[in-house]
C-alpha cells in the first residue's frame, strides 16, 4: 500500500503522525528508497557519514518513519530508507491490532481485544514467513555493501526499529560482509543473545520501552552484559523508557505529551550515540 490516506483514521489513531516528508524516493543499489539528506553543502569530492534506517514491519513507506528519517537528516547526515520488504510490508490497517497505543488499550473491550488477536495473527503469521532470515538478510546486506561501496560514503550508522532493530545487530557482528560502523537499535523485536555475541568490534545502542511486549527489562540487562563484555563500557548503551510501549520511537500518540516526549528522549539519545561515534 503507497498512499496513507486509504486507511480510516478511525483504525490508526493515535499512530500516523502529521507532516510532510521532505526527502525524495528512487530506486537506489537496487531497491525503493527514500532518500533524506542534509541541507548543509559538503565540499565536492567530500565523504558523507551515511545513517540507513532499517524500518519496522510498516514498511519504508510509512510516514511516520520518513518524518523520523527526516530528522536524521537534520542532523547533517545523509539518511537512506530503503524498502527491504520489496513493497510487501504489514497494511498499516492492521497497526492498533498489532500494536496498540496506550490509549488504544485503554479503549479496548474484551471482544475487540480477541478480534485483533486474530487479525494480528492472520496478518503476521504469514508475512513473517515470508521475510524470514534466510529471505530478508540478504536482501539488507547487499544494500548496505552498496552504500559502502559508493565513493562518496563515509561512516555508515544502521538504526533500526522493531523488525529492523534485529538486523543491526546482524549487521554489527564480526563477519557480516556488510559491516556497519555504529547501530541503534530501537525496540527489536525477536532479538537473541546469540545475535550479540559475535560483536566485538562496532558500538551498539539498546532502547526499549519498559512496557514492550517484545524484549523484557530482564532481557536488556542479558544483551547489556554480553556487549559490555565484548565491546567495553565505552562501545554500549542500554536505556528503558518508563511506561514507554513496542514502537514508541515511530508510531508514538504525538497527541498525548507522554508518548511524545518519550519520542523526543529517545530520538536525542539516538543522535548523540551516532554523533559521538562517527566522530572518533
Amino acid at each position: 500500500m503507497s498512499e496513507q490516506t486509504s486507511v480510516s483514521p478511525c483504525c490508526v489513531t493515535g499512530h500516523i503522525h502529521s507532516g510532510t516528508p521532505l526527502g525524495k524516493s528512487e530506486i537506489l543499489y537496487g531497491l525503493s528508497t527514500y532518500i533524506s539528506n542534509s541541507k548543509t553543502p559538503t565540499e565536492a569530492g567530500a565523504k558523507q557519514d551515511v545513517v540507513v534506517l532499517l524500518p519496522d514491519i510498516f514498511g519504508a513507506d510509512l510516514v511516520n518513519t520518513k518524518l523520523v528519517a527526516d530528522e536524521w537528516a537534520g542532523k547533517g547526515w545523509k539518511v537512506l530508507l530503503p524498502d527491504v520488504f520489496e513493497g510487501d510490508s504489514v497494511d498499516i490497517a492492521n497497526l492498533n491490532a498489532i500494536v496498540p497505543n496506550n490509549r488504544y488499550k485503554a479503549q479496548a473491550t474484551v471482544a475487540s481485544k480477541a478480534a485483533d488477536s486474530v487479525k494480528a495473527a492472520a496478518a503476521l503469521g504469514p508475512w513473517l514467513a515470508k521475510h524470514r532470515e534466510a529471505v530478508a538478510r540478504p536482501i539488507v546486506e547487499k544494500f548496505v555493501q552498496a552504500v559502502r561501496a559508493d565513493p562518496s560514503t563515509g561512516k555508515i550508522a544502521a538504526v533500526g526499529y522493531c523488525w529492523g532493530g534485529r538486523y543491526v545487530a546482524l549487521l554489527a557482528q564480526d563477519d557480516c560482509a556488510a559491516r556497519i560502523d555504529v547501530g541503534v537499535s530501537t525496540h527489536p523485536s525477536f532479538l537473541v543473545a546469540d545475535d550479540l555475541k559475535p560483536i566485538t568490534k562496532v558500538p551498539i545502542a539498546i532502547f526499549k520501552g519498559s512496557h514492550d511486549d517484545m524484549t523484557s527489562d530482564d532481557q536488556l540487562k542479558e544483551f547489556e552484559g554480553i556487549l559490555k563484555n565484548n565491546l567495553g563500557d565505552d562501545k554500549v548503551v542500554t536505556k528503558v523508557y518508563p511506561g514507554a510501549v513496542h514502537g514508541f520511537a515511530v508510531r508514538g500518540d504525538m497527541e498525548e505529551p507522554t508518548e511524545k516526549a518519550q519520542k523526543e528522549e529517545v530520538t536525542k539519545d539516538s543522535f548523540d550515540f551516532v554523533s559521538k561515534h562517527f566522530g572518533q
